[in-house]
Order: C-alpha cells, then sequence, then structure tokens
C-alpha cells in the first residue's frame, strides 16, 4: 500500500525483494547489509535494462525510501551508492522512517530488555541470519532448546505470527547468560562484530538523509536517529532527524508517508 502511493504520484516506482523471500529456497539473510546491497543494486540494473528494452525512458536520480528493516535498507544503499557509483542510478534524497543505525550499540541492547512484544522475534531473526551469513554456531548465543526451536521457525514456512506465539514474550530466556554479560561488558564475539559490520551510521550521507521517527516507537527506539545522525553530523554528514509526533512502530510510517512525499516533491519540481 505504501509502494502504491508513490507509484500513484507520478513515480517510477522501483521495490526490490530481499534474499530468501517470496519464491526462494534460501534463508532470508535478515539486516545483512552486503546481500541487501546487492540485491537492490542488481534490481536497479535489471529495471534499467527493462527499460531499455521496453522503450521507457529511465531517470537515473532516484529517491530511496524505507521503513523499519527498509529504513536500514536505504541508509546502506545509499553509502554503497555514494561510495561506488554505477551510472544507472544517482541518488536524489533518502527518507528512512523508524531506522536502527546501531545495531551493536542501541538497537540489540534496547531490544534485548523486551521493550516490545516483537523484540523476541526481531533478535530471533538476527541471530539467526548471521549466523548463516558468518557460518558461526546459533549456541553459541541462545541456550540448546531455544536454538533448536528458532531454526525450525526460520525454515522459510513459519509466517511472522505464528514464529512470536512460539518464542518467549521477552528475549533474555533464550540467551545464555554467559554470552548477556560479556555482550554487557562489553567484550568481543562474533556476533557484536556482525552488529558492528551492519551498522548503518559511520559515514557523511552526501545527498540529503532524513531520518523520521516516531516518538513512542518502542520497537526502533527513537535514540536510534538522534544518536546515529549525531554521528552522521560529526563526519559532515548531510543529515536530518525529523520526529512525526507520539507514534508507535506500527503506526509512524503512515505518519510519515506523506511528510516524505511533500519532501520529494520539491525534488520533482526542481528537476
Amino acid at each position: 500500500m505504501v509502494g502504491a502511493l508513490f507509484a500513484g504520484s507520478g513515480h517510477l516506482l522501483l521495490a526490490p525483494d530481499y534474499i530468501g523471500l517470496g519464491i526462494s529456497d534460501t534463508y532470508h539473510p535478515y539486516m545483512h547489509t552486503a546481500s541487501t546491497v546487492d540485491a537492490a543494486t542488481d534490481f536497479i540494473c535489471a529495471v534499467t535494462s527493462h527499460c531499455e528494452s521496453e522503450g521507457i525512458e529511465w531517470c537515473p536520480q532516484l529517491m530511496l525510501v524505507g521503513y523499519s528493516q527498509g529504513a536500514h535498507a536505504v541508509a546502506v544503499l545509499q553509502r554503497e551508492l555514494e561510495a561506488s557509483p554505477i551510472q544507472e542510478a544517482e541518488i536524489l534524497a533518502v527518507a528512512s522512517i523508524a531506522t536502527p543505525l546501531d545495531l551493536a550499540n542501541v538497537t540489540l541492547p534496547w531490544a534485548l530488555e523486551g521493550h516490545a512484544a516483537s523484540h523476541s522475534t526481531y533478535l530471533a531473526y538476527i541471530a539467526h541470519s548471521y549466523s548463516r551469513a558468518y557460518n558461526q554456531p546459533l549456541e553459541s548465543l541462545f541456550t540448546d532448546d531455544a536454538a533448536m526451536l528458532v531454526k525450525e521457525l526460520f525454515d522459510g514456512l513459519h509466517a511472522g505470527d505464528d514464529i512470536m506465539r512460539q518464542l518467549p514474550p521477552t528475549p533474555l530466556p533464550m540467551f545464555r547468560d554467559s554470552w548477556v554479560q560479556s555482550y554487557r561488558a562489553g567484550e568481543s564475539s562474533w556476533f557484536r562484530d556482525a552488529l558492528e559490520e551492519n551498522e548503518a551510521f559511520n559515514w557523511a550521507p552526501r545527498a540529503p538523509l532524513r531520518l523520521y521517527y516516531g516518538e513512542a516507537d518502542v520497537d526502533v527506539p527513537p535514540n536510534d536517529a538522534l544518536l546515529g545522525s549525531q554521528k552522521m553530523h560529526e563526519q559532515g554528514g548531510n543529515v536530518e532527524v525529523v520526529p512525526v509526533g507520539d507514534f508507535d512502530h506500527a503506526t509512524v510510517v503512515y505518519r510519515a508517508v506523506p511528510l516524505v512525499q511533500e519532501w520529494f516533491a520539491q525534488f520533482t519540481s526542481a528537476g
């Protein structure tokens, strides 16, 4: 529905899928930067080729918008395309809504405390993803029983609601006490290293990046946008935070999208 709003305003809409979703025979590398960027850039190139073959005019100036996991996706895609440009794409503006930026130091510690009903699912998802992506044992993070359950649930056949029902209501019971203590003490581990590698704040955006957040969001805390933007500013980044009001994670996107449309329209009219 959100995608249709942008297509309906006269834009050529590209909505790339993630690896492992839809019709697929592999796992979904959730919040994994390299595979996310690869899927998006491959899709941009494919659409460019399709437009050429169909006689559709292709404009390489892109405006990116993403929400939650997609918010992380557009941030890392902007970073990649600005660092390693491709002729098919020029970033004009980026809107990132409810953005997990600093996975290791903000997102995970907050989620570990179970502030939202979804946090067990989020952490099981990212732990399973990184365990597969980095070829590391899930049992080094989770208890044996939790690791077995997570592997069963994230088999590509279980829906999100089913997964949430079967996981504990808060995340800590899934994790080994020894790992939690070492993480809180700042000790290194393969999982912390993976979270650090997949951050989305340690760079300086050149095209304008807006971070929209809801002040009542407990799934992705406002501090992710506030502290992340501060780090970007310190590096000279073109970034702005936009609080949209007292909205939670499920509703912030509906408040933010009209604001994004208004902002994007400025670039369209200017072009």
